[in-house]
């Protein structure tokens, strides 16, 4: 085996307490690099943001209308994950607009 393969590791002794301290440092420093690049889901029950569902009630439409809806961009659908949410306001808007023909 090769020199340029050989871990040269230092082993060091430490103290229970010690070593809860290095991981627990070790672990925030982490969650600290995470959370920096991670934007926050938004609010969806009692938010600003609707499921698919809420909306399909709210407009008293079926999922299949509303799917032609999403295709004909009626409304502005935002992707959390796996998840399709719609905007209060724009459902709402929708709302008045249909109210009104």
């Amino acid at each position: 085996m090769s020199s340029n393969h050989i871990n040269h590791g230092v082993i060091y002794q430490v103290q229970g307490e010690e070593l809860e301290r290095l991981i627990t440092r070790a672990v925030t420093n982490a969650m600290e690099r995470y959370t920096a690049n991670v934007t926050p889901v938004p609010a969806v029950n009692g938010g600003d943001l609707m499921t698919a569902a809420e909306v399909c009630e709210h407009l008293h439409v079926t999922a299949a209308t509303l799917h032609n809806w999403d295709k004909k961009r009626y409304l502005q659908k935002v992707k959390v994950g796996r998840r399709v949410l719609y905007h209060r306001s724009d459902v709402e808007a929708l709302a008045a607009q249909t109210k009104k023909q």
